[in-house]
């Protein structure tokens, strides 16, 4: 696609990028890009998102270049036949027992929350890596819903924020984000393949990816 939107996958229905931190999948930010509009000023049509990932959030990101499979790709998203598999750095040392985090999650003015009346939400967790010395973890989080911020806040409701997180961290200053969607599986809705895509995460995860002896990822 373009330097700041790789293709990660492309037929002639089916689009999937690796959306860099800092842009918006769709809609306008003061004027500013957004992965739709990229994309379809880039292949000159109109081209859609077929789920979100947060402003901040990098990673794999799947869009319809037409209209012949919306529906059967919103029953695709409706009935979590989308496998979405995030890295996240996190704060501290993530304890490897800690492997289910299930709550209840409201969102309001912008900010989800932990609330008894909210909507379930769960996500798995697998320990992939620790740094002792910059007392960080690298996890793989599987969300089995898909609640707004589920991932930052099920981090933050754990007591290991993510990485750079503004609203659910910690304070701390870093120069980057770290939430990634690294994995996306689902069958394609006319070939019936099972497509599953990985998408490197950024650049400038590189030295903490370096750290834990990740390189090359």
């Amino acid at each position: 696609m373009t330097a700041e939107l790789p293709t990660l996958f492309e037929d002639q229905d089916l689009l999937i990028l690796n959306k860099p931190s800092g842009l918006l999948s769709e809609g306008a930010d003061g004027g500013n890009s957004s992965v739709e509009s990229l994309a379809s000023d880039a292949l000159r049509k109109d081209v859609r998102c077929c789920h979100r990932l947060d402003k901040l959030t990098s990673g794999a990101i799947l869009l319809r270049k037409n209209k012949r499979f919306t529906r059967e790709l919103a029953q695709i998203i409706e009935n979590h036949r989308l496998r979405k598999t995030y890295w996240a750095l996190t704060r501290g040392i993530w304890p490897k027992p800690l492997n289910r985090i299930e709550s209840h999650l409201s969102h309001r003015a912008g900010r989800t929350f932990v609330a008894p009346e909210g909507k379930p939400a769960l996500t798995t967790v697998r320990v992939l890596a620790h740094d002792t010395a910059q007392e960080r973890s690298l996890i793989e989080l599987l969300l089995k819903t898909g609640r707004t911020h589920q991932a930052r806040v099920h981090c933050a409701e754990a007591g290991h924020p993510v990485v750079g997180d503004p609203q659910y961290g910690a304070g701390e200053a870093d120069d980057f984000f770290g939430l990634h969607a690294r994995e996306l599986k689902f069958r394609h809705p006319g070939s019936g393949e099972n497509i599953t895509i990985v998408a490197a995460p950024p650049i400038n995860w590189e030295p903490c990816l370096r750290a834990f002896g990740l390189e090359n990822n």
